[in-house]
This record gives C-alpha cells, sequence and structure tokens, in this order.
C-alpha cells in the first residue's frame, strides 16, 4: 500500500523479548490496512506529558494487552492500564487485542472494541479484519496537532511569590527550545475565550497541588485532555504542605512508575527551570512513528536483543549523517549519547572527566570517521579513552570511514562506507548494530562476555540485572556491607571495572519473597569523578531498578546525634568558593529521592525496629542510652568537607534551606550521575541517600575533623549503622518486589 496517507494509532505494546513476535504480528496486520503506529521506546525516561502529546496526534488507540501473572490486579502491565486510560481519556477510537488471563475490567471497551486471543494461534487477517474496518472508520489520517511543528505552550501558574520569581526561567526554557510561550489569562468575560486559548496549544504548564491555583483550571484542562505539565511547588520553609489534585494520575500509572516521574517537584526556580528543559527538549525530537514495514519490524526485533548503550562519535562536519543514525537508533530501541543531539553533559561542567564516564558507561562505541575526525581534539579524546576501555575488555568500537586515508589510525577492522549514499550508510551501521546487540544477548546466555570476544580483555563475570545498587565512598561501609552479607551467609562474588570501580554481588534472601534480592555494592576508586564514573558504569552494567548512595555526615537538625541514621527525601547541593570560603547552594542540582525508599523509614522505626541488634560496632566512648533512630529528611551534598550547623561555611546553605537534616560529601556527585543516565534515556532508575551520622556541631566532629582518631571511631560506627539498616531494610521491608529476571 506504498503511497496511501497512513492513519497514525498510538501502539500500547509489551516491551518483553517473548513478546515480540506477537508484537510483529499486529504490526504487520495493521500496516497492510493502512496504518502505522507511534511508540514510546522503553529506554526513554517516562515523560507523561510526552505520552499526552503523542495521544493527542495520533487518531486512534491500538492495544495488544499480554498476560502477566504477576500483577495480581492488573493481570497485566500497569503501564497499559495508564495508556488505555489516556485513550479513554482523550475519547480516542479503540481497539484492544487481550489476551487470555487479562483483568478486563480496566479495560472498559465495548464488544466490539474487544478482541480476545490465545498467543498459541494468534487471530489472521481474516478474524480481525472488521474490526479494522470499523476501526478505520472511526479515525481520520490526521492528529490533534501540526507533527513536527512546535507551537504554543500555555502558562497558568498560581499568583504567588514562588511562581512570580519562576515564571521568567519557565518561559526562558520553554522558548530555549523553540516553543512560544503564552500566559493564558484567567479573566475573561465568556468561557469560550478561555477555552480556545488552551485548545491553541501544544500542551499547558500548570500546577496542581498549590493552595494558591485557582482550583477549577487543572481539572478542566484535564477534562478536555489538554497536555499539561504538572507542577508541584514544596515550600522550603514548609509555610505549606502541597496537596495534589485528584486527576493527577490513576493508581495503573502510580504502580508503574515512581512519583517524581509523574509530575515536577521543586522548591527553587533554578531546579525548575532545569527540569522544565530537560522534559520540554524531549518534546522537541519527533515521536517515533514507523515510516516503513521495516523501521516498525526493526524497532520490535530490538525488543529481544542485548541492552546496552552507545556512544556515537562524529566530528562537527558529519553532523547530518550523525543525526540520522541516531534517530534510526531511536527506532531501533537503542539508548545513545551524542554531543548534539543526546548531550548530557551539564552546562560548565568539567568536560574531560564528564566524558570518560560518559564512554565508559556505554558498551558500544560508534565513531564516524572523516578527515575531519582526526583534527577534531575532542574525537581524539573521545577515541583514546574508547580504545583503552576496548583493552580492558569494557566496550567493542565499530569504527566506519567515510573517506580515503582515514584509517590509518585504527588498529583494526572497520567498515568502509565513503562510497555508499546516505541512506545506505544509515542502513549499513543500523544493520552492524543490530547484529552485534543480537549476537551479545546469544553470548550473554551462554555466560560469554563481549569482553572475553578479545584475546587481550580479562573481563569479569558478564554483567546481570540487579535490584539494588549500594555506592559508597567509605572503606568503613564497604567492609560493613561485605561482613553483613557473607555473615548471613549471602552467596557474593567480586569484580573489578576499567574506572576501577570494585564490585561486590551478592543475593539477600528477602522475608516473604519467594526469590531473592539481586544486590551490587560499588565502592568507586579515588579521585575527583570517581563516583560519578562508578555510578555509571554500575548502572551500565548491572541496570539496577534503585542506587543507593550510602555514607556518613555531619548533622545539622538539633535533635541528631552520633549514630542515627538519616534517609533523604530530598538532596541539596552544594558547591564551595573558595575566595568566599562558602558552601554557596546549587538549586539545579537538587534532586527529589524515591519516596518508597523514604518511607522505609516510618516502617524500619515502627515496625522493625530490633534491626538494631544486627549492628556490629558499639559506638565510642560506651553504649548509648537508646539505639540509633531513623529519620527523613533533606540532606545537602557538595564538593567539600565541612561540619555541622556550626561551620560558618554552611550559613548560606543552612540559611537557603531550612529544615536540613545533615550534610555530607559524595552523594550530589552519585545523583548527578543518576540524573545523566535517566536524560540520555538509558535507564529509569532511582536515586536514595542513606546516612549515619559520625559528627555534629556540639560534638566538633566533622568528616574533616581535627580530631582523626575521633573521627576514625565515629565513622567506623556510623558506617557499620547505615549499612545494617540497608541491609535490614532489603530483607525486611522494600518497597518493591525482586525484579522478574531477564
Amino acid at each position: 500500500m506504498a503511497g496511501v496517507t497512513r492513519i497514525p494509532a498510538y501502539f500500547s505494546h509489551s516491551y518483553w523479548a517473548e513478546d515480540r513476535e506477537l508484537n510483529e504480528h499486529f504490526w504487520s496486520l495493521f500496516w497492510n490496512e493502512g496504518f502505522t503506529f507511534a511508540v514510546d521506546p522503553k529506554t526513554n525516561p517516562l515523560s507523561p506529558t510526552h505520552l499526552e502529546l503523542m495521544m493527542d496526534q495520533s487518531s486512534c488507540f491500538v492495544g495488544v494487552v499480554t498476560h502477566r501473572q504477576e500483577e495480581r490486579r492488573y493481570r497485566a502491565s500497569p503501564f497499559m492500564v495508564h495508556e488505555h486510560d489516556l485513550a479513554l481519556q482523550a475519547r480516542k477510537p479503540r481497539l484492544v487485542f487481550m489476551e487470555r488471563g487479562v483483568s478486563a475490567g480496566f479495560f472498559p471497551v465495548a464488544d466490539e472494541q474487544r478482541i480476545v486471543f490465545n498467543r498459541r494461534q494468534l487471530p489472521d487477517t481474516g478474524e480481525v479484519k472488521p474490526a479494522i474496518d470499523r476501526l478505520t472508520s472511526r479515525s481520520g489520517p490526521v492528529g490533534g496537532a501540526a507533527k513536527g511543528l512546535l507551537g504554543t505552550v500555555g502558562l497558568i501558574l498560581p499568583d504567588d511569590a514562588a511562581y512570580r520569581a519562576a515564571e521568567p526561567l519557565i518561559r526562558r526554557a520553554v522558548e530555549d527550545v523553540g516553543y512560544r510561550a503564552r500566559t493564558i489569562s484567567l479573566e475573561f468575560e465568556d468561557l469560550f475565550e478561555f477555552l480556545l486559548a488552551v485548545d491553541g496549544c501544544d500542551f499547558v504548564v500548570v500546577d496542581v497541588a498549590s493552595p494558591h491555583a485557582v482550583p477549577w483550571v487543572f481539572p478542566e484542562l484535564s477534562g478536555r485532555f489538554r497536555p499539561t505539565l504538572k507542577l508541584i511547588h514544596d515550600p522550603p520553609d514548609g509555610r505549606y504542605v502541597p496537596q495534589p489534585s485528584k486527576l493527577v494520575s490513576g493508581a495503573a500509572l502510580r504502580a508503574a512508575e515512581p512519583a517524581d516521574r509523574i509530575t515536577v517537584h521543586w522548591s527553587y526556580p533554578e531546579e525548575l527551570a532545569d527540569r522544565v528543559q530537560d522534559l520540554v527538549a524531549r518534546f522537541y525530537q519527533p515521536r517515533l512513528e514507523f515510516e516503513t514495514f521495516e523501521e516498525g519490524v526493526g524497532y520490535f526485533r530490538s525488543l529481544g536483543r542485548a541492552q546496552g548503550s552507545i556512544f556515537l562519535s562524529n566530528a562537527r562536519g558529519d553532523d547530518a549523517l550523525a543525526q540520522r543514525v541516531g534517530r534510526s537508533l531511536e527506532l531501533h530501541n537503542l539508548s545513545y549519547f551524542h554531543y548534539l543531539r543526546r548531550n548530557t553533559i551539564e552546562l560548565g561542567a568539567d568536560w574531560r572527566s564528564q566524558l570518560y564516564a560518559n564512554v565508559a558507561a556505554c558498551r558500544l562505541f560508534l565513531p564516524l570517521i572523516s578527515r575531519h575526525y582526526w583534527e577534531s581534539e575532542y574525537c581524539r579524546e573521545e577515541y583514546d579513552i574508547a580504545e583503552r576501555l576496548r583493552a580492558d575488555g569494557r566496550l567493542v568500537i565499530l569504527p566506519y570511514f567515510l573517506g580515503p586515508g582515514v584509517a590509518r589510525q585504527v588498529s583494526f577492522q572497520g567498515r568502509a562506507i565513503g562510497h555508499l549514499s546516505q541512506d545506505e550508510q544509515v542502513a549499513v551501521i543500523s544493520r552492524d548494530v543490530d547484529n552485534e546487540f543480537v549476537e551479545r544477548r546469544r553470548l550473554e546466555d551462554r555466560g560469554v562476555t563481549a569482553g572475553q570476544r578479545g584475546a587481550a580483555a580479562h573481563a569479569p563475570a558478564p554483567g546481570r540485572r540487579c535490584d539494588i545498587a549500594l555506592v559508597t565512598l567509605l572503606p568503613e561501609a564497604h567492609e560493613a556491607l561485605r561482613r553483613h552479607l557473607e555473615t548471613s551467609g549471602a552467596p557474593t562474588e567480586t569484580a573489578l571495572h576499567g574506572t576501577g570501580c570494585a564490585w561486590l554481588r551478592a543475593s539477600v534472601q528477602a522475608v516473604g519473597r519467594s526469590s531473592a534480592y539481586e544486590v551490587v555494592v560499588a565502592q568507586p576508586c579515588s579521585g575527583r569523578d570517581g563516583v560519578g564514573n562508578a555510578v555509571a558504569a554500575t548502572i551500565e552494567e548491572h541496570q539496577p531498578e534503585t542506587v543507593i548512595f550510602l555514607g556518613a555526615c555531619c548533622a545539622i537538625a538539633p535533635d541528631l546525634v552520633p549514630g542515627d541514621v538519616v534517609i533523604s527525601n530530598r538532596l541539596h547541593g552544594y558547591t564551595y568558593e573558595e575566595l568566599e570560603q562558602s558552601c554557596l547552594p546549587r538549586p539545579d542540582r537538587s534532586h527529589l529521592a524515591h519516596e518508597g525508599v523514604a518511607a522505609l523509614g516510618d516502617s524500619m522505626r515502627l515496625n522493625y525496629t530490633y534491626w538494631t541488634e544486627k549492628v556490629y560496632e558499639r559506638p565510642p566512648g560506651g553504649p548509648r542510652n537508646t539505639g540509633p533512630r531513623v529519620v527523613v529528611g533533606p540532606i545537602a551534598s557538595g564538593d567539600a568537607s565541612v561540619g555541622g550547623s556550626g561551620d560558618p561555611a554552611l550559613r548560606r546553605v543552612i540559611g537557603d534551606w531550612p529544615g536540613l537534616a545533615a550534610v555530607e560529601l559524595g552523594g550530589a556527585d552519585a545523583a548527578g550521575a543518576v540524573t545523566q543516565t535517566r536524560r540520555a534515556g538509558r535507564t529509569h532508575v532511582s536515586f536514595s541517600m542513606v546516612c549515619a551520622v559520625a559528627g555534629t556541631a556540639t560534638d566538633g566532629i566533622s568528616v574533616n575533623s581535627a580530631r582523626p582518631e575521633e573521627e576514625k571511631a565515629w565513622k567506623q560506627y556510623a558506617a557499620d549503622v547505615a549499612a545494617t539498616l540497608v541491609l535490614e531494610a532489603i530483607r525486611l521491608a522494600w518497597p518493591s518486589p525482586p525484579r522478574r529476571d531477564g
């Protein structure tokens, strides 16, 4: 049916490898009937606004809902339930294929809009054509917005001091991407004036929890299915507690995603501007709507490949080819880093150190080598890093030569593609990359790593997906974790990464769980970038669901004493200014912590108080009157060691962030590395931080104390307390079950 105007359907589908043939079967049926599919690849971090935009621009909804026995309520993916909810809210024509065993009540469609199937005998064209014809008659070829064009973004913000300060930054963040920002007035005589203004926007930025917000605005937007970027302001002075609207999300979305990916929580304008620009830049990328049948086949087959990220390296003269290769990688469900299209290096950050972390976090290095390549300092640096990691067995290099005489500095086999058209070049690169990851999946199934394919490589056992990664800078904490794991009988193994990061892997059997949690303990190498590099490498190698930074801290809250544990609900970043000899708050480096991990504070304090019996170390100077307490609160983290609340260098930090519980060193680098990988679409991993108090303002002990012997003793005790709490929380009360193997 070449040359037809195809009907764009939002396609809700399984990402599991065993379902790829099923997805491909339905893709073939619909393509032959004049449809194309728009999909949201699993490698991208969730953006509810982006999903709403995709649904708005689609003519209809097609869902293939597979049975998931482990999902007790839905018997299907909660995310599919949410996508169907969006289609219902948007009043899109729907056709839902439901596998036997799915709970039908969560997919309310008429009988003619639902087809039940058995995967052992999938329906053929004759069986589904009447239903597809009915869907065709109710759908049109054009979605709800002008595809490919950037329009207007509406701003409906509360009239309070916080939003008055943030509004110019929000406007700039939106307009820097290419949208036009417009404040929508609520002063109108007739309702249609407001409705016309809203309907003329691609999406609307609105607060969904502030007492200063006009209460009818968000319900009206939700009822009209206007895509919205949902903000929640958490006042740093605690003058009110945000009360999110019940319309923000349903139970299905909350079951599928952490709260910090459903809405944008913020306390400071700079922090909000950074998040908004990050999200809006994603909307600028064209949605993944298949243009050819082969693109769809390539995408669905990609769901069964090995996982891994790609570093796409090229000189500026070859940007056009790199952009097309990048789109092809996206369509094949592959995450990648590229300095122009997918650059996650923070503005103003040290380029060389961040570059090493980004290359080290990838499994495949893809250089497009032309005469410009070796003239570029950046390209030469990227290639040198990749060569070192290749020699260490950590990544594979697939070089492509775009012209004659450019291969002289490459010591192994590459592919010359300079004589091909750009379409052919993209096709060759895409095929090679796909083959590489398919072969890697086959080898991983046999227990062979990519590194072991090279004669000079000495790679550790293959990276396996884990549930939780624990990262610590403290040798005391690393040894405490090792001791607890080995004493409990947990099977452990060790490995070393090329960045110098040491890994300890263990299985922790949980009470009431049928399977164990896979836990990786990462101890970074020394050096300024050790934490960030270790976190990036750990995420790439082991793909954890949660990263927890474990450390020792100095108390800010007056009621905390050494040995108490602080679980972060928010991390605030700071930088040390030498000239001022002061720590400067960095709201743009603030991070919301995993809500489920923060909730462990109450659980361990109220239900599992006996966890303290597992602490090996004893507090210096004799026993405490009470056991270590667990509190939940914000922690400040930066690039310089400081004391507690009495340290004058912290005056501005404490003044800007009242209610701060503690301060520590290292966690901000870990959180930043997690944020980078999420921005690059490599992972959905969540972040949290657990720190035990090693010093307070009154005792004068800090992580940089002039009394090293006392400091060492308290750090040893604090490290053991933090390690005990985390491992006992995993064993007794972890908020999510162990992930499904594979």
